[in-house]
């Protein structure tokens, strides 16, 4: 997905929409050169060419997506939502057979290594009427993105046009993603889930509600930072990856042995570039600390990392500094466990492919931080002491 960070390299194609050939393709001419998944996105891209073939099918999912404001929406919904009647059942059953199966896995919290949920989303021309004759459905090559020199998509008559990874078509395009806004919230459940059996997370995050309840009434309520605002800077990564999809790591020092306190906290919203965004988004919880100062790290999801071992790096690197730092002064400790998430990261991270986003060191308690720069000035904040009172005062 969308990196929002510094500006990549990459093979800018000469081949613009209508200067393209079409040629007619089958589902058995799959590109060798790409990364076997378990979901078949071609085929998939097939069977919704069949499905939108019913106009009011296609009517009511294209306008689902242009009034929906998220990143994207499950086809799991709309195939449930939106049934077509008037067409084939064939392709409908075979859609219903891929997501039904992932959600029963999710049901089960059966985590595989690769986590991949069906969506789609639109991806308009800006200030031009939509044209629905010229639609094309699509979705995003898999492998390293800085590689991708053009974009398949497909007619309405299942005719393959090449798109340009970095300009974006003058045609709408419906894009199926399967690593997107949904997979990210998957991840993110796993990753808290694993960082509190190895103790280096408390209970707050067990549910998928964020719990706020204070556990001690000394101050008869929570004391937290929120983020007030956030912009991001550059972006030039290809239209087809879609929205970002941007998480932060918080770390602090949780009591007198030195021992970390490390959460993984999703940014869903933020998924531009250049944008001021206002969440109000409550980053750190001063109750989980000893001490009143505490980092925020933001990176950004990829896509071909797998995110177990991305936690299991970070744990494993986190415990490698602990037995160290119990005498140490725990400023410093919180200094060194910053890092320790940092070196955990995949070297390729820190080159061309841009996952790491930004690092906001030492936020202190009780402090407002105005139009803040983090420390590889690609991010921006202002952060704001937020006290929220207990519900029996």
């Amino acid at each position: 997905m969308k990196k929002p960070i510094l500006i990549l390299q990459v093979i800018i194609v000469s081949l613009l929409f209508f200067n393209c050939e079409t040629e007619k393709v089958t589902i058995d001419e799959a590109d060798s050169s790409l990364q076997e998944t378990s979901i078949d996105k071609k085929k998939m891209v097939f069977d919704l060419i069949d499905l939108m073939k019913d106009t009011q099918f296609s009517s009511k999912v294209l306008h689902t997506l242009q009034e929906d404001t998220s990143p994207g929406i499950k086809l799991s919904t709309l195939l449930d939502q939106q049934p077509p009647k008037a067409i084939d059942n064939s392709a409908y059953q075979s859609l219903k057979k891929v997501v039904d199966g992932l959600d029963t896995k999710i049901k089960n919290r059966e985590f595989p290594d690769t986590i991949e949920i069906p969506e789609l989303w639109l991806q308009q021309p800006a200030h031009k009427a939509f044209d629905h004759k010229s639609l094309l459905i699509s979705f995003a090559p898999d492998g390293d993105e800085k590689n991708w020199s053009t974009i398949e998509a497909y007619t309405m008559d299942k005719q393959v046009v090449y798109l340009d990874p970095i300009d974006i078509p003058d045609v709408p395009v419906l894009v199926l993603e399967t690593k997107g806004y949904e997979t990210l919230k998957l991840e993110v459940d796993y990753m808290n889930q694993e960082l509190q059996n190895s103790n280096l997370q408390n209970s707050r995050f067990l549910s998928k509600n964020m719990d706020l309840t204070p556990t001690s009434k000394a101050n008869n309520g929570l004391e937290t930072t929120k983020l007030d605002k956030i912009r991001l800077n550059n972006d030039e990564e290809p239209w087809i990856s879609g929205a970002a999809e941007v998480y932060a790591i918080t770390s602090g020092i949780k009591n007198a042995g030195n021992d970390p306190e490390i959460k993984i906290i999703p940014m869903y919203y933020l998924d531009k570039d250049g944008v001021d965004y206002y969440p109000n988004q409550i980053m750190l919880f001063w109750e989980d600390y000893q001490y009143q100062a505490a980092n925020i790290q933001l990176f950004e999801k990829d896509d071909n990392t797998n995110y177990k071992d991305f936690i299991s790096s970070i744990i494993n690197g986190v415990f490698q500094i602990i037995g160290t730092v119990t005498t140490q002064p725990w400023v410093n400790v919180l200094g060194q466990v910053a890092s320790a998430i940092l070196q955990a990261m995949p070297d390729q991270w820190f080159v061309n492919n841009d996952d790491y986003l930004d690092s906001f060191y030492t936020i202190q308690k009780n402090k407002t931080y105005v139009n803040h720069y983090g420390a590889a000035g690609n991010a921006r904040v202002t952060l704001s002491p937020l006290f929220i009172p207990d519900n029996n005062n």
